[in-house]
């Protein structure tokens, strides 16, 4: 169970990830195999290339707080004193949190008035609040993987050495 706990915490998102880019890859490689070989086109690929894009786009949104790749510009950082880069430093990882938080809050409700609306996508007639969806499932990792950021910010350096 430990060795579960350790993939999810290390290697969850970026697994998620491959997933995707696979399954993009398997997919559209039999969309043109059918149609430059057996002239028929399935209506379905495109659509589902889409929805594991947009997955991908909102997954990516924990994994790169995990990996600590977050856009950030610097650049202005290394002008001011360490004790004030380092106060700069926890604000804009506590505003990532509010708005990880804000989205997944508002992202809830965006996919229960989905699922509550009934629509389908036209090619496969999925329910769209799956890919409404992909937008909470994003902000939720995110808020995780960013409290996880604080909490090893603000860990003791005893702790550190047991890992």
């Amino acid at each position: 169970m430990k060795r579960f706990w350790k993939w999810l915490d290390e290697d969850f998102e970026e697994t998620l990830l491959m997933l995707l880019l696979v399954a993009i890859s398997l997919v559209m490689m039999a969309q043109v195999i059918m149609r430059y070989f057996f002239h028929q086109s399935m209506s379905w690929p495109e659509e589902f290339c889409r929805f594991c894009f947009v997955y991908s786009g909102f997954i990516s949104m924990g994994y790169c707080v995990r990996k600590g790749k977050m856009l950030k510009v610097d650049i202005l950082l290394g002008l001011f004193p360490e004790a004030l880069q380092k106060a700069l430093d926890l604000v804009s990882r506590l505003i990532t949190l509010a708005f990880f938080m804000y989205l997944a809050y508002h992202a809830w409700f965006a996919t229960a008035n989905s699922m509550r609306g009934g629509m389908k996508s036209p090619a496969m007639e999925l329910p769209m609040w799956i890919i409404y969806a992909a937008v909470l499932l994003g902000a939720f990792l995110g808020t995780i993987r960013q409290v996880q950021d604080l909490y090893h910010l603000f860990k003791p350096k005893s702790e550190e050495a047991l890992r």
